[in-house]
């Protein structure tokens, strides 16, 4: 194992809060092995990766009496699984934690629905102060599973725990608003109060990241990071933890004292496995009733009898990212150029085999960040339509000649551009080969170039870095946090390289929104900022929104839906109804 790559991945997944799909893209670009993942994923909050075996027995989609297991209430037990192995670790707020424990036992303060909207969890309603620098949470009354009241001083509890730098935990950040702690308070049973240096909206998102454990339990722990607790759970959640055999799976049981009120399923059984393969072998035998599939399984149930393939869309689009420093790239007109000669419905199908939406706004459409998207004043299909002649008369009329060879020139310089991306993914490649054919089309020379991870990312923080050498890249930048909107890492000014704004765009106006989107806390006015900035990219053209990938669950038709306790599953069926199966 590198142990460097392995600690370099780790500090950028942490740094820039990266989503477990990003972590196992970048992890894949720099050829890492499995137990390198394993470890990156388990630093970074999610357990590792082992090779367990299938717990074995029929499908319990059904339970003993034979009525269907619950999408919505009707009872039985719920098969799932998991490829990122058992940890052994069930405290949420510790490092390498068992995802679906933390789902399923635990509850947040608040939470986000599947359009990214705040929505009560612990916390029943929140008000910022008029100068937004105190956030006053009402908690709900709720029981631990035994039996023991939650309070405030539970909350208290945690979030110390959380900041003790003895707690072998990777979200402390969450609570930090730029490198300070906030500090909290209870002044009764039922409120907490916390106190930010200065106002910061994605201060909520980073809190919903936190679930709350019961202080009356592990107040009096040595080492609350190899405490049994570990093992044996207890929490607020809709399921209870009765059975954990290590390496095959962990049962839940409904709790029916659940402050929400009754959950679904009877309960659940999670199964730990070694890969989707594995997976699917056991969806298909019965084994399981559901998993999430990534885009290469999913064709194999799209038109299945006996399963449901429900889609939801990745947050943020795959763009053709400029470099802004760039002589030539830094004129709007090559630039808008270069976006009408992409045909992005081709590029779209062809890359992701017909699985893609066209990315026409910042955020992708239906993804937990939809409603930032300004659909009445921001269209790229419309402002930069597919028009290879418009694309060639723009880059005539600025002086931009055809020479012998066919690439145009114009003071001694020529219209050619390297086009980097990183190394391990085809869909990428192939994302290359298509921007290259259409941009010789209209005299542009573009050479494509595929980089290891850690050397392009060395060439990003790099502030003497020449951008010839990294004109254009196709990536996912800015890459925004997965529930909230802020771009001020990637796309601030005052992040130019060797920060995170490594395609060196620099706009006073935009700066101006991205520090009013991140400092206005009321959720309406800030959909507003984002609104505006959504226009301003689009007139600017930082980035080419190109495609959004899609991901997927797929559901045993005998479950009748979706459970509703189902982790971070988003649907995307407003924009894409033509995939989405209906149930009978």
């Amino acid at each position: 194992m590198d142990d460097s790559l392995v600690r370099s991945l780790i500090q950028e997944a942490r740094t820039r809060h990266y989503t477990r799909r990003t972590i196992l893209r970048r992890a894949a670009a720099l050829g890492l092995s499995a137990p390198a993942i394993a470890a990156v994923l388990a630093a970074c909050g999610s357990s590792s990766t082992k090779t367990p075996a299938v717990g074995g027995g029929t499908s319990a989609a059904t339970s003993a009496t034979g009525t269907t297991a619950a999408a919505s209430g009707s009872g039985g037990i719920v098969n799932a699984n998991t490829t990122l192995g058992d940890k052994g670790i069930g405290n949420p707020i510790i490092d390498q934690s068992e995802y679906w424990t933390e789902w399923l036992v635990f509850n947040k303060l608040v939470k986000y629905d599947d359009k990214g909207t705040q929505i009560p969890d612990l916390a029943k309603e929140w008000k910022y102060s008029d100068d937004s620098l105190t956030l006053t949470l009402t908690l709900v009354e709720a029981k631990w599973h035994d039996g023991e009241p939650f309070t405030s001083a539970d909350v208290l509890f945690t979030l110390d725990k959380v900041k003790d730098s003895n707690t072998k935990t990777n979200y402390a950040s969450r609570l930090q608003v730029g490198d300070k702690f906030v500090t909290w308070e209870a002044p009764d049973d039922r409120t907490v109060k916390i106190t930010l240096s200065e106002p910061y909206a994605p201060f909520l998102y980073g809190l919903s990241q936190i679930a709350i454990i019961p202080k009356h339990i592990l107040e009096k722990s040595t080492d609350i990071n190899t405490d049994p607790f570990n093992k044996q759970p207890v929490g607020t959640g809709p399921y209870k933890l009765v059975e954990w055999q290590p390496d095959q799976y962990i049962k839940y049981k409904r709790n029916d004292d659940y402050f929400m009120g009754k959950p679904a399923a009877d309960g659940w059984t999670n199964f730990f496995m070694a890969n989707t393969d594995a997976g699917a072998a056991a969806l298909d035998k019965g084994e399981i009733d559901m998993m999430f599939t990534p885009p290469e399984m999913q064709p194999r149930y799209q038109k299945s009898p006996d399963f449901v393939l429900h889609n939801y869309v990745y947050y943020t689009p795959i763009t053709l990212a400029f470099n802004h420093k760039h002589p030539i790239l830094k004129d709007m007109t090559v630039r808008k150029a270069i976006a009408q000669a992409i045909d992005k419905k081709t590029l779209t199908d062809t890359v992701t085999k017909g699985r893609g939406l066209i990315a026409n706004n910042q955020y992708a459409t239906t993804g937990p960040l939809d409603k930032y998207n300004n659909y009445k004043e921001v269209d790229y299909q419309k402002e930069y339509p597919f028009d290879v002649a418009a694309a060639k008369k723009l880059l005539d009329d600025a002086g931009w000649k055809p020479g012998g060879d066919g690439i145009r020139e114009k003071d001694g310089q020529k219209l050619s551009f390297t086009l980097l991306t990183y190394s391990g993914f085809t869909e990428y490649m192939n994302d290359q080969v298509i921007i290259q054919e259409s941009l010789k089309q209209i005299g542009i020379e573009v050479t494509p170039s595929v980089l290891e991870y850690t050397t392009l990312e060395g060439m990003w923080h790099d502030p003497n870095g020449k951008p010839e050498d990294r004109a254009m890249e196709v990536q996912e930048w800015p890459h925004p946090f997965e529930q909230d909107p802020d771009v001020y890492s990637e796309l601030d000014s005052k992040n130019v390289p060797p920060g995170d704004d490594y395609m060196w765009f620099q706009d006073a106006d935009i700066d101006k929104l991205i520090e009013q989107g991140r400092t206005t806390v009321d959720p309406n006015a800030r959909i507003d900022v984002y609104h505006q900035l959504d226009v301003a990219r689009l007139k600017a053209l930082p980035a080419l929104p190109l495609y959004c990938a899609v991901d997927g669950w797929v559901v045993s038709k005998k479950l009748g839906g979706i459970p509703a306790d189902t982790p971070s599953f988003r649907w995307y069926q407003r924009a894409f109804p033509e995939k989405i199966f209906k149930q009978a």
